[in-house]
């Protein structure tokens, strides 16, 4: 009787590590249900980065679903970005040629502020990186483009864990 009484509370106080139980905001966001994600701004000269930025963070919150997104006039709370940085770094050399790289390190680095409707207060804020490598090749424009989907899929990760679970 005794080992089965242990197999039993061992089962019921072991069997949720690991889960939570409903949704688990950061404080100051607890009272926003809705959420809008208007176009990032971009300081880089990087053409229309703003728009898949944009549109991965979108993307990865309905995912999410923790908020609702809805357009600006609906909002409870509108998150701003804006693209501060994008670098491509080399990451490894060609072997026999230090000079020419055959992998490269791209990081954007985004500003962000989650901003109340009705009192204007800064709900949030704080500042998240994206990052991908990709191997040079013959059409480096193009494989760089690509990468750079990649980055905006990990900042939209960040981004997201960071708003709503608040690490």
């Amino acid at each position: 009787m005794k080992s089965s009484t242990l197999v039993l509370l061992a089962t019921l106080l072991l069997g949720g590590c690991g889960y939570k139980l409903g949704e688990i905001r950061p404080t100051p966001m607890r009272s926003v249900q809705t959420l809008a994600v208007p176009m990032f701004k971009n300081k880089t000269f990087k053409p229309r980065a703003e728009s898949l930025f944009a549109d991965s963070l979108v993307k990865r919150l309905q995912q999410d679903g923790t908020y609702r997104i809805v357009g600006t006039n609906e909002a409870e709370a509108i998150l701003y970005c804006t693209i501060e940085k994008i670098d491509r770094n080399s990451l490894r050399a060609v072997q026999n040629n230090v000079l020419a790289t055959s992998e490269f390190g791209l990081s954007v680095q985004v500003r962000y502020e989650v901003v109340s409707q009705r009192s204007g207060a800064i709900l949030m804020s704080g500042a998240q990186v994206g990052r991908a490598s990709f191997f040079s090749g013959s059409d480096l424009q193009t494989i760089e483009r690509q990468a750079m989907s990649d980055a905006a899929a990990d900042l939209a990760k960040n981004i997201t864990v960071q708003i709503c679970e608040g690490w």
